[in-house]
């Protein structure tokens, strides 16, 4: 975070904005922790926003409060849509500045800090744009992709962001999606990565769905399917694309053959954290630990302790330790991992998991 200089920074131009407080009583601790707690079991922002939704119009936040939950949020982006609507609900507006160590970049909260203090801003419609239009998800990459193939080679990320223009500037879903169709029916090749990223552009999940299926013979890295779930916040919606796509992936074959040994040899162990450890950028480095973890499939508690370590947020440690369970070939020590976290409540989350499975 950012909290040195974000708070040097917004302390020596902060006016004084002295605006009426928006409720009479904030949040007590308890309900705050319950509700805290509810919004880090959702699965992904979008999900996290929807949830917010449902309790914030009658409720009351102290700034740290608001913090707090805002540090829930994977990206600055729905970090950002999130503090926006909760300034409006803000106890101690006078302690706002502590809402601003929640974000990673000093870009955000400076818009952030905009927002809050110029009224023209809050009659402006149009959210500020983010430095990507597409959300914070967990995108696959296909740089190290060999399974089965919808086309032949995916665009570049610029030469998509260029190509997709069209679909950007469209005001509904039926119009998203049949100006996406077109540039797929004109030959273009996208990753699954990609086709997640134009899907959620469309409101509706329903939509996003149908969206989805129709694409998805044209799509090249085919088997990192699974990864599209996360455009969806609904159950039976993730269901429903797993359904669809595994038998097209995967077919039932009637006499498989025989399961070769299944382990990650030290060696292998050793170029894989070497990979994880050099990227810095969190939600790069989270993808990447899945994808290899999801392809090699045959690792020990003692391997993905090893991973978990390589990440400093403990947020994304809980988050491989859940992901990885059914890629580990000795399930009944997995236990021993609640050692690799940091928190209770991670150790909980992590307990009740395998309990469920």
């Amino acid at each position: 975070m950012l909290k040195t200089k974000i708070l040097v920074f917004l302390m020596s131009i902060l006016p004084l904005w002295m605006s009426a407080q928006n409720c009479a009583q904030p949040m007590t601790q308890a309900q705050f922790k319950q509700q805290l707690n509810q919004l880090a079991l959702q699965p992904n922002d979008q999900a996290k926003m929807q949830f917010v939704k449902t309790f914030l119009p009658n409720s009351c936040l102290l700034s740290a409060q608001i913090r707090d939950m805002a540090i829930v949020f994977a990206g600055d982006y729905y970090r950002f849509e999130f503090c926006k609507k909760a300034s409006r609900r803000n106890y101690d507006p006078k302690n706002f500045y502590d809402v601003y160590d929640a974000f990673t970049k000093l870009s955000n909260a400076i818009r952030l800090y905009d927002f809050v203090n110029r009224p023209e801003i809050n009659s402006d419609p149009v959210p500020p744009e983010p430095s990507n239009w597409y959300p914070d998800l967990s995108y696959p990459m296909p740089g190290v992709y060999n399974g089965v193939k919808g086309c032949s080679l995916p665009l570049a990320d610029k030469d998509f962001e260029f190509i997709v223009k069209p679909v950007l500037v469209q005001q509904n879903d039926a119009s998203r999606r049949s100006e996406a169709m077109r540039l797929i029916a004109a030959g273009n090749c996208f990753s699954m990565g990609q086709l997640m990223k134009l899907a959620t552009l469309m409101e509706l999940e329903s939509n996003r769905l149908a969206f989805m299926k129709e694409a998805f013979m044209k799509i090249y890295d085919m088997e990192n399917f699974s990864y599209g779930t996360e455009v969806f916040s609904h159950i039976p919606y993730r269901n429903e694309w797993i359904a669809y796509c595994t038998p097209i992936v995967k077919p039932v074959i009637n006499t498989p053959p025989p399961a070769p040994v299944c382990e990650v040899s030290a060696e292998e162990f050793a170029g894989i954290k070497t990979s994880i450890n050099n990227v810095s950028v969190n939600s790069t480095k989270v993808t990447l630990a899945k994808q290899i973890i999801s392809t090699k499939k045959c690792f020990t508690v003692k391997q993905l302790a090893g991973i978990i370590q390589l990440f400093s947020v403990e947020s994304s440690r809980l988050e491989i330790a859940l992901y990885s369970y059914d890629y580990c070939i000795n399930t009944g020590d997995y236990y021993q991992l609640t050692e690799s976290l940091s928190t209770t409540s991670s150790k909980n989350k992590l307990l009740e998991f395998i309990q469920s499975k």
